[in-house]
């Protein structure tokens, strides 16, 4: 019987060649046919089961995708990651930082406060939730009231990243590593036996030009503030230097961060244990008194 097979009637499924006509007529029955009662090839019939079958389909997956979910957070605290230290991906090295946020590097003319605005601004917004704490309001230099230092003197401020749990391991004052600068270990002797435990903080410019870096909260970051155990209102502490070059002068400054568990890889490729701040200090004036001489004598 046509239309049948095997028993099973297919006349509602199976569709007739195309009638002959032009095009535009062709075109019109492709989205309705008026005799079928069709819509883009499908009866409402049609259109229903397929409409059904993916309302399933994909209501079975987000379900699937809600139970995954919802066993994974399950096994998660809110407060401290599944994994840490050497067992996280981050591991137990942790990365040295400065701000302000800079990208590749910090160039600015010293003569245009637009072009280091943003640099003041930056400090100004992460110093912001430091202003009730008894130990940053104590400091003097390379604060908000003296702009940071910009544009002759800017200041820089080092910390470590913050990962959950790193306790850092102290150097004995009486075995400081023999790599250490002279200058810090000098320094660290001046210093009384409970200030020892901290991590200290040494930077050098790598090019040997003629910059002076000075330390105005000191050389270290204390320990009390170590582990970080993700406790609300905590602020990573933070070395400051200040900076002073030549201008017009490409420098770069690297700043070490020192403990028995920080591994220090000088390599710029895969760098560990330091941070390192490209400057440059556009200075016109020069140029521009030579222009005036110029224009005087003439």
């Amino acid at each position: 019987m046509a239309g049948k097979s095997n028993g099973v009637d297919s006349s509602g499924w199976a569709r007739a060649p195309p009638e002959s006509g032009p095009l535009w007529e062709r075109v019109c029955k492709a989205i309705y046919n008026p005799e079928e009662k069709s819509f883009l090839g499908r009866t409402p019939k049609r259109w229903g089961i397929v409409l059904a079958f993916y309302l399933i389909f994909y209501a079975v997956l987000a379900a699937l995708f809600a139970t995954c979910m919802g066993i994974m957070f399950l096994t998660l605290d809110d407060k401290k990651p599944k994994f840490i230290l050497d067992s996280s991906l981050i591991g137990a090295n942790p990365g040295v930082a400065f701000r302000p946020t800079a990208g590749f590097g910090l160039r600015y003319k010293n003569t245009n406060s637009s072009s280091y605005d943003v640099y003041v601004d930056d400090l100004r917004d992460f110093f912001y939730n430091y202003e009730a704490e008894d130990w940053y309001s104590a400091k003097k230099d390379c604060k908000a009231a003296d702009n940071f230092g910009y544009p002759d003197t800017p200041c820089f401020f080092i910390k470590l990243n913050k990962i959950y749990g790193w306790k850092p391991e102290y150097y004995d004052v009486s075995s400081l590593p023999q790599d250490m600068p002279s200058d810090l270990q000098e320094y660290i002797g001046t210093l009384q036996d409970l200030e020892h435990q901290q991590i200290w903080v040494s930077c050098w410019d790598e090019s040997l030009n003629a910059t002076s870096i000075e330390y105005p909260w000191g050389r270290g970051l204390p320990g009390r503030f170590y582990p970080y155990l993700n406790v609300g209102g905590y602020l990573s502490p933070v070395v400051a230097i200040k900076v002073t070059t030549l201008p017009n002068t490409q420098i770069a400054v690297r700043c070490r961060a020192w403990a028995k568990n920080i591994h220090y890889n000088k390599s710029l490729k895969e760098p560990s244990g330091y941070t390192r701040i490209p400057l440059y200090i556009e200075d016109t004036t020069g140029l521009n008194s030579t222009d005036t001489d110029v224009a005087e004598s003439k």
